[in-house]
């Protein structure tokens, strides 16, 4: 039999067939990177979001009370195997102070946040067993969309927006916004009482007042080998600086963490500390604080002293974090931004050491 001359051919040839599937493949690859740059768009618009909204927060809070939260609720106790002292574990974070100032009275309520007088038990313990399951009701505005390491259940949860500490408290103390409300010995740092706005000598809208900080890995995610540079922090081997900085000039004391290999140096407690940021309901340096000493997305590295933590703003957004300053406004900031900026970003009344 022959063709009918003049037949139309139906169906593609193996080599037709091979070049519409690696001009889809292409068109893909082409189209994917897009697609991932629009969802972070949106995640990290989100983000910004949160923190307008929790800079409304804070503002609202000093126009109720005159002054902006403390850095902890009520003074930080030593250790009482007993809990019979009324203060001990009453330090609640900033964040948790702030509940009440944008809609999360419900929240807010499910914590118990003073002593109980009736009792030598203090029930407002940060980790007794009521305020550890009020603080897994955390308010999703206090996460990141972009943020990965979102804790596990009995952990106390984990918060990517953190309180400004200042520049590093071994150099001035707590010349940020936030801090200790009372003097710790040995390390040498005087107290910080709640401030009023009067008190931002460099301005509300210059000064920084929370920022993103990326959270410690979850414990049920197995480490990675020789851990995640900007999720832990890593032990730097004590303190590298005296005491106030002596005559060393802010970059040499920047560069000394900054020239620091990471993977050459343990995560504390053998390798198990990997709580930065847990529970967000405490308010110390190493919970829900963070420092201006480095650049963003820098190296987190501990010290002599858990209050000496270098711990840089940190987010998993491309190249950039977002900060909320004590007006309200949010910035977006690069990693590489001048150091002495962002330094100064972090006090209330200018750079802690000459250059």
């Amino acid at each position: 039999m022959r063709l009918v001359q003049g037949a139309k051919r139906t169906g593609f040839t193996l080599v037709e067939l091979l070049v519409v599937i690696a001009i889809i493949g292409i068109l893909v690859a082409l189209l994917l990177p897009a697609v991932q740059a629009a969802r972070e768009a949106a995640r990290r618009s989100q983000c910004i979001n949160n923190m307008k909204q929790l800079g409304l927060a804070l503002l609202n809070y000093e126009s109720a009370r005159k002054c902006l939260p403390p850095g902890q609720l009520a003074e930080f106790a030593q250790p009482d195997p007993d809990l019979t002292k009324k203060k001990y574990g009453n330090y609640f974070s900033v964040q948790v102070q702030i509940l009440s100032y944008f809609e999360e009275e419900n929240v807010r309520r499910l914590f118990k946040l003073t002593p109980d007088p009736a009792g030598p038990y203090d029930g407002a313990y940060v980790y007794s067993e009521q305020n550890v399951a009020a603080a897994e009701a955390l308010p999703n505005l206090m996460l990141c969309p972009t943020e990965s390491h979102r804790g596990s259940p009995g952990d106390g949860g984990w918060s990517n927006y953190h309180a400004n500490a200042g520049s590093w408290a071994h150099l001035k103390g707590w010349d940020g916004v936030f801090g200790a409300l009372v003097d710790l010995q040995p390390e040498q740092i005087k107290a910080l009482p709640a401030l009023p706005l009067r008190r931002i000598n460099d301005g509300a809208s210059k000064t920084a007042a929370l920022a993103e900080v990326v959270n410690g890995l979850s414990p049920d995610r197995p480490p990675p080998t020789g851990g995640d540079p900007v999720a832990d922090c890593f032990d730097y081997g004590g303190n590298p600086v005296p005491q106030g900085g002596g005559r060393f000039t802010l970059a040499k004391i920047r560069n000394l963490f900054l020239a620091r290999d990471y993977r050459t140096a343990p995560v504390p407690w053998s390798g198990d500390w990997r709580y930065k940021g847990t529970p967000w309901t405490e308010g110390t340096m190493w919970r829900s604080w963070y420092n201006h000493l480095v650049p963003p997305n820098s190296v987190c590295w501990t010290t002599d002293s858990w209050w000496k933590i270098v711990l840089p703003a940190s987010s998993y957004h491309p190249g950039v974090v977002n900060l909320v300053m004590v007006d309200g406004s949010v910035q977006t900031v690069s990693n590489d931004i001048d150091m002495d900026i962002w330094t100064d970003m972090g006090t209330r009344d200018g750079m802690p050491t000459k250059n």
